[in-house]
């Protein structure tokens, strides 16, 4: 049997005003309103949905008194245009960017790794480099942070990829996150080059609030060998946990980033193979974001 000949888009002889107006007879379920929809006369909506028939070699509308109802092949045709114009208008807004500067707006959420560390120079260097552009910066921490994600209520998230990610979000790898021992002034560990975590389950610990990945971090970590950390006091910034090591009511485990400055405290490495933590970027599909979004994305993930 001779092999069937299969066209492809351009073969077709499609053009995006008859897509337009199919996919608005088809909404409208009516000839008459898709016509009034597009400012166009009726016969002119009729004809362009059977030259568009013709071409396909497929029937996409069914006529009857009450109008017009989207067959199968017209169902599937109105979904895929769907995205087709979804992606037209996330260009046309990047080749406007392109054009005359970008406006716009993206919000992003970030946990306190990647506030305390690079994030706030790259926000500084991409603002300045996009003038029109608004970044909406929350902290939270990683669980939320993906949870916002995944609802939309943020387009873009910086977290700690120790934690679960939820199905239907891309996650890009961003930074690595080193762990490091901070102690208090004149502490006998300082005298060491660097300490396991065992070193540390006899010490007073200053630690992190629930639900913070690195507190849930050092805790799974303490159960595994078998002991836990005595933390006498829980902070909910990093700022507080340097202030109360500083006080002396114990050392603590923190982001190199989030070390003090100046080598006021003492610090050392924490030589541990989980403790140099992955940060990531997540969002739910790099086609559906933002044309600002796009922009973040390309900046926060470029060497």
């Amino acid at each position: 049997m001779k092999p069937r000949y299969r066209p492809n888009w351009a073969t077709l002889g499609l053009d995006l005003v008859t897509l337009r107006i199919f996919a608005a007879a088809a909404e409208e379920r009516s000839l008459a309103r898709a016509a009034e929809r597009e400012h166009i006369a009726q016969s002119a909506v009729s004809r362009r949905i059977a030259e568009l028939e013709g071409r396909v070699g497929v029937q996409l509308l069914r006529r009857h008194d009450r109008g017009v109802e989207p067959t199968a092949a017209g169902l599937m045709l109105l979904d895929r245009l769907a995205d087709l114009f979804g992606l037209l208008e996330r260009m046309a807004a990047e080749l406007d960017a392109h054009a005359g500067g970008a406006r716009g707006s993206v919000v992003l959420h970030a946990n306190i790794s990647a506030i305390s560390g690079r994030l706030p120079d790259l926000l500084s260097s991409f603002l300045q480099a996009h003038p029109g552009l608004r970044v909406s910066l929350e902290e939270r921490t990683s669980v939320e942070i993906l949870h916002a994600v995944q609802t939309g209520v943020a387009e873009l998230g910086l977290f700690s990829a120790t934690v679960p990610v939820p199905e239907g979000l891309t996650v890009l790898p961003w930074r690595e996150d080193p762990l490091m021992v901070l102690l208090p002034p004149g502490h006998p560990l300082a005298a060491r080059a660097g300490l396991r975590l065992a070193d540390l389950l006899d010490e007073p610990f200053v630690g992190l609030q629930d639900p913070s990945a690195l507190q849930r971090l050092y805790r799974a970590e303490a159960a595994r060998i078998g002991g836990h950390l005595r933390e006498r006091v829980l902070v909910a910034s990093f700022d507080g946990v340097r202030r109360l090591v500083e006080a002396g009511l114990g050392l603590s485990i923190l982001p190199a980033a989030a070390m003090p400055a100046g080598g006021a405290l003492p610090t050392r490495r924490l030589e541990e193979p989980w403790a140099v933590r992955p940060l990531a970027l997540c969002l739910r599909q790099p086609e559906g974001l933002s044309a600002a979004a796009r922009l973040l994305v390309g900046h926060l993930t470029s060497p």
